[in-house]
């Protein structure tokens, strides 16, 4: 094996990746394609080469890591669904419900759902994983959401859950969130990091009128006048986020530090990678955005990460559904990078060759 496909994030430098990028285009011309036929597949199956440090990326044993908890901002009438719907479905997510465990078992994807923050006690054989730290968070609009001791508990168990799967020998996860009233604090944490403005920031959720919306804006913009502009992202996460918020941003973290692939889900789990990206900018490496939410600030917010999304099918569902649904597109890219037939292998005449002399010619 090269040198190169020993390469981490950490170790390799600028020149080592212009040059294993450059062979990964060289790569893909190669194929029985005309060059960039296949779009953002091509860029996708280029960036995870490049990550992995090697033109034979593979990926293994993807985990989806649902967390959930509950939130004291619902008391400020932010969502219309009841509070309990949040033990409610994790236990049914746990049990292979929902779009997530549907879609997890479609694709051979494993579903392990957390309990971080949740306001109920689930029994061993519910099959929602102990890691709770807080019986949800306190109303943001009012107080801080968690103590810095909760926020770093909770971060922790995102880290620890991470490593784990690394260790049984993923390098792919996937991050959801279940969480009812969630929004609110996904809305302030990245109106806080990004400069957006409240009515950027603040969606529908799940689905609420314009009164409703109206006020939904007023508690995020309350929330945000109490704390002030944050000194750090993580003072950013306990004033505003909250205890999932927390467990995916130090998932990502870890995830980072093991060079695994994110997929990343909506606009909740992309305010949580947001704060570990402030964190850590080398984060924004490993993730792939698998689709732009219907809420209005999830696209700027990718942009600011400088990440594309893949797919955007007006979905709003959360729990890791639209990642879930994108593993299939991830795949893809790793093996039409590996295995696609090349014009010598398929017997075809190369026909790059000629369309890159033409237009080098028109000076293209």
């Amino acid at each position: 094996m090269s040198d190169l496909a020993n390469l981490t994030s950490d170790e390799s430098s600028p020149a080592l990746e212009d040059t294993l990028e450059a062979a990964a285009w060289r790569h893909l011309d190669r194929k029985t394609m005309p060059p960039r036929a296949l779009g953002a597949l091509e860029r996708l199956a280029v960036r995870i080469a490049c990550l992995q440090g090697t033109l034979s990326p593979t990926l293994h044993k993807p985990v989806l890591l649902l967390a959930a908890a509950d939130h004291g901002v619902t008391n400020r009438g932010v969502s219309f669904s009841p509070r309990e719907v949040t033990w409610q479905h994790s236990l049914n997510l746990a049990r292979g419900g929902g779009a997530a465990g549907l879609f997890c078992r479609l694709h051979g994807i494993d579903l392990v759902v957390c309990d971080v923050g949740v306001d109920h006690e689930f029994l061993p054989q519910d099959g929602v994983v102990d890691c709770k730290v807080a019986h949800g968070t306190r109303d943001l609009s009012q107080e801080p959401a968690m103590s810095l001791q909760e926020c770093l508990a909770a971060m922790s168990w995102g880290r620890r859950k991470v490593a784990e799967i690394a260790r049984c020998g993923s390098n792919v996860v996937l991050f959801g969130e279940m969480g009812i009233g969630n929004t609110t604090p996904a809305s302030a944490l990245v109106a806080a990091l990004t400069g957006l403005s409240v009515d950027q920031c603040v969606g529908a959720g799940t689905g609420m009128g314009p009164a409703a919306l109206e006020h939904k804006r007023k508690v995020v913009q309350a929330a945000l006048a109490l704390h002030g502009p944050p000194s750090d992202p993580l003072e950013a996460m306990t004033c505003l986020g909250g205890l999932e918020l927390a467990f995916m941003t130090g998932g990502a973290l870890a995830a980072a530090e093991h060079g695994m692939l994110i997929l990343l889900d909506g606009f909740i789990v992309t305010a949580s990678l947001l704060v570990a990206s402030r964190m850590d900018p080398r984060v924004c490496r490993h993730v792939v955005a698998c689709h732009a939410s219907a809420e209005p600030a999830h696209r700027p917010c990718l942009q600011q990460m400088g990440l594309e999304p893949l797919l955007d099918l007006g979905m709003r569902l959360g729990e890791g559904s639209g990642a879930a649904l994108a593993w299939p597109l991830v795949r893809a890219a790793v093996e039409m990078f590996n295995g696609m037939t090349s014009f010598s292998e398929g017997g075809v005449v190369d026909a790059v060759t000629p369309i890159q002399q033409a237009l080098a010619r028109e000076g293209l």
